[in-house]
């Protein structure tokens, strides 16, 4: 029985993918709030006009927006404009069923929008 126990959590820990230690440890910074994309594909002007902000203030803040597929699977996409650190941080935690599913850390050094975040590359 024990056994079965541990296959099953087994299981599940590797269906669903942990966040890395870079995103568990990252700086607390001021929230723009949670946003979902909207039919248009545009995000609200709220949740980007609070990153525009922080950009122009050198201060931190970090927006989370959501997207869904065309099978309705969550794409969690955290911009986060760092103090000392241009451009963003991107974390994606994506829930695709049929595409790539978990998690990816971006360094988008020239990013003054969103979601036009411009070059990125794995951090």
């Amino acid at each position: 029985m024990l056994i079965l126990v541990v296959l099953a959590i087994a299981a599940v820990v590797a269906v669903i993918k942990m966040p890395p230690w870079s995103f568990l440890t990252r700086e607390d910074l001021t929230s723009c709030g949670e946003v979902s994309r909207d039919m248009s594909g545009e995000v609200p002007r709220d949740g980007t006009a609070c990153l525009l902000a922080a950009q122009t203030n050198g201060t931190g803040a970090e927006l989370k927006v959501t997207d869904y597929t065309d099978e309705g699977d969550p794409i969690f996409t955290y911009y986060r404009v760092v103090p000392d650190h241009s451009g963003m941080e991107v974390f994606v935690d994506s829930r695709d069923g049929y595409g790539k599913k978990g998690w990816t850390h971006l360094d988008c050094p020239q990013a003054r929008a969103v979601p036009d975040v411009g070059a990125c590359q794995e951090a």
